[in-house]
């Protein structure tokens, strides 16, 4: 039996927020007819009691990458689910790749830094997935440093389907540098100074 909504009177709608901390949040709330009670009646849009809201990163430091760097891979068909489309969580790996193999032309070792007992860690990952990807399809993923501050660092991905450069997925991401505790720490000096050599580099290229 399907679901039926009476439109009949707009919802109301009260949005809470703060000058210091502003939230949208919306708790739902609906009374059944007595005759039918598959059928919504009434839907009321209340304030949430908490306000509070997460951070949004800031790219205050130091400027990022104003280009792509390129990768090209292949579907393989291990990495399709049972519709026959890369799974959703196998385009995280494709991403993680293409963060490794930046970061590793910037001229920092992953490895390196794990020998040492530290760590890099992604505290932040949000895809939009646009369309799907196929086995044997070949698709280049573009990603870029998009901002760095004391402690974090942005990355921005991009997937498109080869040849035509079919949009597949758009990605944000944020790292951290963590210590022998996986606690967060500065980004280390030499990382940046490789960094701003890259971003140089790239600017005069």
């Amino acid at each position: 039996m399907a679901l039926r909504f009476n439109l009949t009177t707009p919802p109301p709608m009260i949005i809470s927020s703060t000058r210091a901390n502003p939230s949208l949040s919306f708790n739902l709330r609906s009374s059944f007819s007595s005759t039918n009670p598959l059928i919504l009646t009434r839907v009321h849009f209340l304030p949430a009691v908490s306000t509070q809201s997460s951070p949004q990163p800031h790219l205050k430091a130091e400027n990022g990458m104003n280009w792509y760097h390129e990768i090209e891979l292949e579907v393989r068909d291990y990495e399709l689910d049972q519709y026959d489309v890369v799974n959703n969580a196998v385009y995280s790996n494709y991403c993680q790749h293409g963060r490794h193999e930046l970061v590793k032309v910037i001229g920092i070792d992953c490895d390196e830094i794990a020998r040492n007992g530290e760590a890099v860690a992604i505290s932040d990952l949000f895809i939009k997935y646009l369309s799907p990807l196929k086995s044997g399809n070949k698709f280049v993923v573009k990603m870029r440093i998009s901002g760095i501050s004391t402690v974090r660092l942005y990355f921005e991905h991009l997937i498109f389907k080869l040849p035509n450069n079919e949009p597949i997925l758009e990605a944000k991401a944020t790292a951290l540098f963590l210590d022998k505790n996986y606690r967060p720490i500065r980004i280390p000096e030499d990382f940046r100074s490789k960094f701003a050599q890259f971003i140089r580099r790239g600017e005069s290229d």
